[in-house]
């Protein structure tokens, strides 16, 4: 991924870049063009322009003579109405003839090149419709010259684009502001266990942003990811790239790694929130952010391999205190009723309580101690119909590796994390640990998380940067890292649409407990189960119960 290659801006990028940047590195070097016409002769053409027209275009014709005249009468009337009639077949005036000469070689060029082009040029249709508008807007003048000399935004974009691999990119203007925005791929490349922005921007957006722009590569730096979690990351690229000599055989994976956790930034939103929570699947913890400072952590139990907790961004709506558990119907029909039939008394034992209606069945734990949600359920509703909850199986949380659930995400300390999150978004309220405990009982309250919104991230950080601004790498738990590096070396640059947000399947805010009860994943629990009595035999096998 290091090195800049001309061809590749030549192949994928604007017309501007394409006509204009080109010839910087092909026929004039770094800061040369084609010298400013003279009347003698016009400016030499670049290679791609000889490529686009084989012969040099002639001197502009005025629009009068564009037309043809024809032989004026000798009567002085009669030639008053054919000037007249001239000047009306005159009409409309060429878009390019206020141009300077220098500038309207090289639109001339740009012009034919947008009409005789195909669409292998640009990454899709999209691009090429954005780069035509852009164009006939400005009357086809050229973006990265004046007069014909390169002008200080190409220095400025070549200047950028030649690090573009400090991202971990190689590319030109167009892919580049949009791989370094929303990533080389969609994400459903990787998983189906995903749900995020990935914004991806508008073609339009980004020929306008660099032609506005004062220096063009600070523009197109304000593509990428500006949280700090990103940002570290790409400098400590370069600082493995520069000990890479030193590390034989080991520099080259940390960079891999590095690559493909920046990619995956690139999918969340750009804004973080001024409140929110990150969880950090193979580090098995959770931080609570608070205007950019890290105001708490604890430990937590993500999904085992098998039922991977999904990447996602979302609100946390509400927090409930003593959750009744409404097992879910795939779980009742394909696990629990079996297990009754063998056992009529076995769901009593555990807990459970199992109820007919017109036809139905449904099960359910109430609150308790030993409900499998624990004492306290935060929720953040998710078309995955995963949250964090508190959990009877404290023990879990002392192993070094903590991915035994079925998608949901246990909390260390929940009597601790609710306050914290309440002292944020109510803070007047002056919320403790020990207050909450106190509501610890059998009936269920909702706690709203209003007015300010605390927004959660799911994430998979394999590699971050720590506060001591060392490297710090995870184990793939869910073998993401292979799939993204994949994805990255197979990717041909065209974002395509991610698939439509269900909102069928989102707890709405406030809905009840059994809109929000935990989801069959892939035919099995969304969560642990409560374990059986004391001294009571497991006929069924563990996940039965866990």
């Amino acid at each position: 991924m290091h090195g800049f290659r001309y061809d590749r801006i030549l192949a994928g990028t604007a017309l501007a870049l394409i006509l204009a940047i080109p010839m910087v590195g092909l026929a004039q070097g770094p800061n040369k063009m084609a010298p400013a016409p003279t009347t003698a002769s016009p400016p030499a053409a670049s290679p791609v322009e000889e490529a686009a027209t084989p012969a040099p275009a002639p001197a502009a014709a005025s629009p009068a003579e564009q037309v043809s005249t024809p032989t004026l009468a000798a009567d002085p009337a009669a030639v008053t109405e054919q000037a007249v009639a001239v000047t009306e077949q005159a009409a409309p005036v060429d878009p390019l003839a206020s141009l300077d000469p220098a500038d309207r070689v090289i639109a001339e060029k740009i012009r034919d090149l947008l009409a005789a082009t195909s669409d292998k040029i640009f990454a899709s249709k999209k691009e090429r419709a954005a780069a035509e508008a852009f164009y006939q807007n400005r009357n086809f003048l050229p973006l990265w010259l004046d007069k014909g000399i390169e002008n200080a935004r190409a220095r400025s974009a070549v200047a950028r684009l030649k690090h573009a691999d400090a991202d971990g990119l190689e590319v030109s203007v167009l892919t580049y502001a949009r791989h370094v925005q929303a990533g080389r791929f969609p994400y459903t490349r990787v998983s189906r266990n995903i749900e995020l922005p990935q914004a991806v921007p508008e073609p339009a957006d980004i020929l306008s942003t660099i032609a506005a722009a004062a220096d063009a590569g600070t523009a197109l730096d304000a593509f990428s990811p500006q949280h700090a979690e990103y940002q570290k990351l790409k400098a400590m690229l370069a600082e493995v790239r520069a000990n890479s000599g030193s590390k034989k055989g080991e520099a080259p994976r940390q960079v891999e790694t590095i690559i493909v956790n920046m990619e995956r930034w690139r999918w969340y939103p750009r804004d973080l929130g001024k409140a929110h929570v990150v969880v950090n699947q193979p580090d098995f913890t959770l931080r609570v952010m608070h205007e950019g400072a890290q105001v708490w952590t604890t430990r937590i139990v993500i999904g085992k391999p098998s039922m991977p907790t999904p990447l996602l961004s979302e609100t946390m709506k509400y927090i409930t205190v003593n959750p009744t558990w409404h097992v879910p119907p795939s779980i009742v029909h394909n696990e629990y009723l079996p297990a009754l039939a063998q056992d009529p008394t076995v769901l009593a034992r555990m807990g459970l309580r199992v109820s007919y209606s017109g036809g139905g069945v449904s099960i359910s734990q109430p609150p308790g101690p030993n409900n499998a949600l624990g004492r306290i359920r935060f929720n953040f509703p998710n078309r995955f119909l995963v949250y964090q909850h508190d959990t009877p199986d404290k023990y879990y949380f002392a192993h070094e590796v903590r991915a035994y659930s079925h998608g949901c995400m246990r909390v260390q300390d929940p009597a601790k994390y609710a306050e914290v999150l309440l002292n944020i978004a109510r803070p007047q309220e002056h919320w403790t640990a020990a207050r909450i405990t106190h509501m610890f009982g059998s009936g269920e309250q909702n706690l709203q998380l209003q007015p300010t919104p605390i927004w959660v991230h799911l994430t998979y950080q394999t590699a971050f940067v720590d506060n001591a601004g060392k490297l710090q790498t995870r184990r793939d738990v869910y073998n993401l890292d292979s799939r993204t590096l994949a994805a990255i070396r197979s990717a041909r640059g065209v974002i395509e649409p991610t698939p439509e947000r269900r909102r069928e399947d989102l707890v709405a805010s406030g809905s009840s407990p059994r809109r929000s009860a935990p989801a069959v994943r892939n035919g099995a629990m969304s969560q642990s189960m409560v374990s059986p009595a004391p001294g009571y035999a497991r006929p069924f096998p563990s996940f039965f119960y866990r």
